[in-house]
């Protein structure tokens, strides 16, 4: 369900991305002519101000001794007479030299008004005005905001709705699957423990055989059910003992083993240890144990070693069956070596997975007609220790 979500969250925030880079030309377009309004109601509201200083300056009286001249916090003003001298400002920044009504440079406007006759013998009212696009950035920022977030919510909906039906029966497939699983162990376990004993008591090979098929379903069964668990569950690594680990499954395909026929030579050195996970190591055994077992003609050896090489453990599984055809293929999910040997072809799949999750090399030879050859290359870890005086 949270990789569902996940899923429809990031689809959401790519079509929004989408949505904004076409919307983005008519937002250009409208911040450009958003600009010039705004330049043209700066010009305005300079004319406007200039038009009130006049006023103020033609109201100045013939007799009047003094004149305090209008001052702004958003306008400056200087006065200038017929030969563009300066007669009074209050501009901080040098005034420039321009003839027509409006100039503008990196951050300001200004305004030349002409004025009529008046009692100071001034010719020119310059008004300057910061450049100011506040607004018009705000209002952009609030567009593209709004259509953010308007078409993000938009399409989680949409997606999520979408989703819907796929969702429930996924979930539905799940929970059916995990049933079918957890209803399948127990009667397997009760199968194999009885043909056990039966194989012990009476030592027929039919039974042999059988108990055989039984290994190999239940190889199989813990392949689905590792399927099914990985995106579920995490699996955490633990300190493992690999060489009794080994001898133990090796043990346990003893009887798929002799009812073809096939002997197992282990050589495996003790008191080898690997941090990983219990189950996704069986996995890597079973797999290699079964296909090796599976391909392998009757009366033939399959060798099985455990060394130490180059700081590293080697797990080498080497069989004299028919060989590989494609040894780039092997790893991938439903390839089969022979259709007619049977199964998914999902075990080396799930191998290869649990390698790269580990970091584990794998090493592959093989000729046809002649057998297969599996490395794996572990990373060796050392057992502590716990001496008597600690305890």
């Amino acid at each position: 369900m949270q990789s569902e979500t996940k899923n429809a969250f990031i689809f959401a925030i790519i079509l929004t991305l989408l949505t904004l880079l076409l919307v983005s030309f008519p937002i250009l377009n409208y911040l450009s002519v958003s600009l010039r309004l705004s330049q043209v109601n700066q010009e305005v509201q300079l004319r406007s101000y200039a038009k009130e200083i006049e006023s103020t300056i033609q109201s100045i009286l013939p007799l009047q001794k003094t004149f305090l001249f209008p001052r702004s916090i958003i306008f400056k003003s200087a006065l200038l007479d017929a030969n563009n001298h300066i007669v009074f400002s209050l501009i901080e920044e040098p005034i420039p030299s321009f003839n027509d009504e409006f100039f503008k440079n990196n951050t300001s406007l200004f305004y030349k008004h002409p004025l009529a006759p008046n009692a100071l013998h001034v010719k020119f009212l310059i008004v300057q005005k910061e450049i100011s696009h506040s607004q018009v950035i705000f209002d952009i920022l609030v567009i593209i905001g709004v259509v953010l977030v308007g078409m993000l919510l938009f399409s989680y909906l949409l997606l999520k709705l979408l989703l819907k039906p796929y969702i429930e029966t996924s979930t539905r497939m799940n929970l059916f699957f995990t049933d079918v699983m957890h209803e399948l162990k127990t009667p397997l376990g009760i199968m194999q423990l009885n043909i056990e004993g039966l194989v012990q008591k009476y030592k027929d090979k039919r039974l042999s055989r059988t108990l055989a098929a039984l290994s190999t379903l239940s190889t199989l069964y813990d392949d689905l059910e590792y399927l099914i668990k990985n995106k579920t569950i995490t699996y955490t690594t633990e300190l493992l003992d690999f060489s009794t680990f080994l001898e133990d499954r090796i043990a346990y395909f003893e009887a798929l083993s002799f009812s073809k026929e096939i002997s197992i030579a282990a050589d495996i050195e003790p008191d080898q240890y690997v941090c990983i996970n219990r189950i996704e190591l069986q996995r890597i055994i079973d797999n290699n144990l079964t296909n090796a077992i599976k391909y392998s003609p009757p009366q033939t050896i399959i060798h099985v070693s455990l060394k130490e090489e180059h700081q590293h453990l080697c797990f080498h599984v080497q069989d004299q069956g028919v060989g590989i055809k494609e040894i780039g293929k092997i790893f991938e999910r439903h390839y089969r070596g022979d259709i007619y040997k049977g199964g998914f072809g999902i075990g080396l799949s799930i191998v290869k997975s649990i390698c790269d999750k580990y970091g584990i090399v794998v090493e592959v030879k093989s000729e046809e007609q002649k057998g297969s050859e599996f490395n794996y290359w572990f990373e060796k870890e050392v057992e502590e220790k716990i001496s008597p005086e600690e305890l």
